[in-house]
């Protein structure tokens, strides 16, 4: 069996961020699980190895918010 590092994914892409849409789901079902298990191992992996969240509080990402206003 293949580890998810061997399969190459980098040319699946996603548009939506949140909720798919009918484009990305056909693309998600159209993925063998093999695949569909690398592509969730890469998003962890780049969620993880990105910029640590911000433990700011509401306030302050409130007047972040209205300092782009």
């Amino acid at each position: 069996m293949d580890t998810t590092d061997t399969i190459d994914v980098s040319h699946i892409k996603f548009t939506s961020t949140v909720f798919p849409t009918d484009e990305d789901m056909k693309l998600w079902h159209s993925l063998s699980a093999h695949e569909q298990r690398a592509v969730i191992m890469r998003d962890i992996k780049q969620g993880l190895s990105g910029p640590p969240a911000s433990n700011a509080g509401r306030h302050e990402i409130m007047a972040e918010v209205l300092d782009e206003i």
